[in-house]
């Protein structure tokens, strides 16, 4: 059984008279817009498809890139495109995937990248259920080792103590985040439920063509917006990659530039709704 963003949300619903679900947080990250871009030889990288960069005065605002489900095989090929349209951005990746990419966490961090969290394996936080359909017994203890293990996972590749986290297809109640914020995680939802929620979800995971990720991330895209992709799927990743470079192009136009720098609320109005 493979859950998306669409089963995640019914299955909210209907836990939400069960469970009262309330808070308000706060993202504060370091900001590396600023931060100069490291420069890697064309022998151990391809050259990213870049012919415009970022380059305007930022007046309009930023924006925040934010890439799911990694470290994996499309992993480097974004790093390519973000480092030639000169993008920082912020990667949630899952623990189980750090072993043998540890060159891939030195590299997205020298490149001026933040990493988050994202569960160990991409189990649904919410019941135990992992991608494979098998489930885990869930306790608030499974809940704390599906976030420690990847912590432990990252700082032993390099990686800062990660502060913030995304659950894997947004499932989030109070007792999770509790858990989270125990551990000094702060949520970044990929998705929410309001336009006025601010966050642009691609939804390249679910088969958006190029096309399709272009018109919808352009149409949304604002000041503040939070812009969910991945980098840790096949032909998905590659559909945001060959988008970038007309989102980059309506960057420029709108004055709008990238930043690892989170806004203060990035729930998504999910826990808020359940108050």
């Amino acid at each position: 059984m493979t859950l998306t963003r669409r089963g995640i949300t019914a299955v909210a619903a209907s836990a939400a008279a069960a469970v009262a679900l309330a808070g308000t947080f706060q993202v504060v990250i370091q900001d590396h817009s600023g931060s100069a871009f490291a420069a890697t030889t064309a022998t151990t990288r391809s050259d990213p498809i870049t012919e415009r960069p970022l380059d305007n005065d930022c007046s309009g605002g930023h924006v925040t890139f934010t890439f799911d489900d990694g470290p994996r095989e499309n992993t480097e090929r974004v790093l390519d495109a973000l480092d030639g349209f000169r993008i920082d951005a912020v990667f949630f990746w899952n623990g189980q995937r750090i072993k043998g990419r540890e060159h891939t966490v030195t590299r997205a961090l020298a490149e001026g990248h933040v990493i988050g969290n994202h569960s160990w394996d991409h189990a649904n936080m919410m019941t135990g259920e992992l991608p494979d359909g098998t489930k885990q017994t869930w306790s608030p203890a499974w809940v704390r080792s599906e976030l420690e293990r990847t912590n432990e996972a990252l700082i032993a590749a390099g990686a800062p103590r990660p502060t913030l986290y995304r659950p894997p297809y947004g499932a989030i109640n109070k007792q999770v985040d509790e858990v989270a914020q125990e551990l000094d995680l702060r949520l970044v939802m990929p998705w929410g439920y309001h336009e006025e929620d601010n966050i642009v979800d691609t939804q390249d995971y679910e088969g958006a063509t190029t096309q399709e990720i272009i018109d919808a991330t352009v149409q949304r895209m604002r000041a503040d917006s939070i812009i969910t992709m991945h980098d840790g799927q096949g032909q998905a990743t590659l559909n945001s990659v060959d988008a970038l470079q007309p989102i980059v192009d309506a960057m420029n136009e709108r004055s709008l530039c990238a930043t690892t720098e989170m806004r203060e609320d990035t729930t998504g109005g999910v826990l808020e709704m359940y108050g």
